[in-house]
């Protein structure tokens, strides 16, 4: 796993790491602007630019956009570096390093503050690098600032790399006029506020470059355990068959799910989690769905309950029979809001010892009764939405997003939960820790894509007991079977019944 820092604590860690091991800050923005200009050469020729603009401040944002030139030179590279500031206003690292790319006077090597740079009709060929401001920024764009991206935005064909981070990014909510970045070129490490919303927009494609520090250095700062899943971390929660395993050593799972006009959702996170490796899922819904999904699934055995149309309390003994059979159980794909199957979802979360998952209308059930799913002895998994979220905390989405880092952990360590919080990513955790998904993209955000997902984490727990490693391999297992059809399809057009046929071939790339 790749740790994962807020701006303002690896600014102070670089400043310690600095004093503790006695290398110079000259030192690590020389590596760190001869690693980003390897990349950007890279990108350079990709895009087949005629040179490179580099965007400077005055800041040490500024000193490694001046290392990149001088090295992107020494690949006879043309490059630009518009100054947004007087060479005056410079001091330390960048002043060091303006001085040495003044003094090369190399004609393939332009240093100028003048605006008709940016209007030039072959400024849009260049690769355009914002090195204005670091991650140190906390202000609004100055006026200089706001008319340069105003010029560069306008241009047609542009190609942007932002310097460690889009200058004017300060937060994942950002309101400042930024350029958008193809790609972000992050020194060390990555940092949380290019991962989500406006910055994870702003960003682009995360690169990290080596600042010549090893990580093992910065993961004693990494004091609120912020971690990114990688390809090798999904396999944890995935348990090798017995040679002499049977279909009820496997994983035996009971699924509630379904109501009427949504049985669809029943439909998919039954056949996910089959597909996901349980030895048998049965599934109980309303009895008036049960034909249909008969003709559906042959793989699935389904368990019509009294009512027509929704789940109610009087199945709550012939539930209960299952729930003992079963390893786990998943409640809430498509049940509804029907206050009486409300009811049921908390009374069976409350009584029941086995693993559960909740998710989609089955997290209704808690708003007020968050203390039902607290068990001393197992792990309930919880599988909302942000809106889903929102509403069980008491809170607007906006709010939550605000703040969901903090809402989310002490969500799941009040209540010693391992909260999956669906989001563009999906983060993970379990109170203590916590995960980002670096799997799936944009094609995921369809209607029935949520209950794949919960009956793949449902699946992978019913098979090893362990709640946290089934949210993460399952989290990770689903964003990477997305991953695969945005390379078919692009970024619209995935239908959730897609992803499910595709769950064994990727789930045994991973084990």
């Amino acid at each position: 796993m790749k740790n994962v820092y807020f701006n303002k604590d690896i600014l102070e860690a670089e400043k310690e790491i600095i004093w503790r091991t006695g290398i110079s800050s000259t030192v690590l923005m020389e590596n760190a602007g001869r690693n980003a200009s390897e990349i950007i050469a890279e990108f350079y020729c990709i895009e087949n630019c005629t040179g490179v603009l580099i965007l400077c401040g005055r800041g040490n944002n500024a000193g490694d956009g001046f290392v990149i030139a001088r090295h992107l030179r020494n690949k006879q590279i043309p490059v630009i570096v518009y100054l947004l500031n007087s060479p005056e206003e410079l001091r330390g690292d960048a002043l060091k390093n303006y001085e040495i790319i003044a003094g090369m006077k190399d004609r393939n090597l332009e240093i100028s503050g003048d605006t008709s740079l940016l209007e030039r009709p072959d400024t849009g060929k260049f690769i355009i690098v914002d090195a204005v401001y670091g991650i140190g920024f906390r202000n609004k764009l100055d006026a200089k600032a706001e008319e340069t991206f105003g010029k560069i935005s306008r241009l047609k064909n542009k190609f942007i790399i932002a310097v460690d981070i889009v200058s004017g990014l300060d937060n994942y909510l950002n309101s400042n006029k930024c350029l958008k970045a193809d790609v972000t070129v992050s020194m060390g490490v990555k940092k949380f506020e290019t991962m989500f919303y406006d910055g994870r927009r702003l960003s682009g494609e995360i690169r990290v470059a080596d600042i010549g520090l090893p990580e093992a250095l910065f993961e004693e700062y990494n004091g609120k355990k912020i971690f990114e899943i990688e390809k090798r971390d999904a396999s944890e929660g995935f348990k090798a068959r017995d040679i002499n395993s049977n279909k009820y050593t496997n994983g035996k799972l009971y699924v509630l799910a379904g109501s009427e006009g949504f049985s669809g959702a029943a439909y998919l996170c039954a056949q996910s989690a089959i597909r996901a490796g349980s030895g048998a899922v049965i599934l109980g819904l309303p009895k008036g769905l049960n034909q249909i999904m008969e003709l559906k699934t042959s793989e699935v055995i389904t368990q019509p309950l009294e009512k027509e149309n929704y789940l109610n309390n009087e199945s709550h003994d012939r539930i209960k029979q299952k729930i003992e059979w079963c390893d786990t159980l998943l409640i809430g794909p498509g049940i509804g809001r029907n206050s009486d199957t409300l009811s049921l979802a908390r009374n069976l979360v409350k009584s029941s010892d086995k693993n559960i998952v909740v998710d989609a209308d089955g997290i209704f059930a808690f708003r007020g009764y968050t203390d039902f799913l607290k068990k001393k002895d197992r792990r309930i998994i919880l599988t909302p939405h942000f809106g889903e979220f929102a509403n069980l905390l008491g809170i607007t989405t906006e709010e939550l997003k605000k703040d969901f880092f903090e809402l989310s952990k002490k969500f799941a360590s009040d209540n010693n939960i391992v909260l999956v919080l669906k989001n563009s990513p999906t983060v993970i955790t379990d109170g203590e820790t916590f995960f980002i998904n670096s799997s799936g993209r944009e094609n995921l955000a369809t209607i029935g894509s949520g209950d794949v997902l919960s009956g793949i984490i449902a699946s992978l727990y019913s098979q090893s007991g362990d709640a946290l490693s089934s949210a993460i391999s399952g989290a990770y297992l689903h964003g990477l079977c997305g991953d695969t059809l945005y390379d078919e399809y692009g970024s619209s057009g995935t239908i959730a019944s897609d992803l499910i046929d595709l769950i064994p071939k990727i789930k045994s790339e991973l084990e």
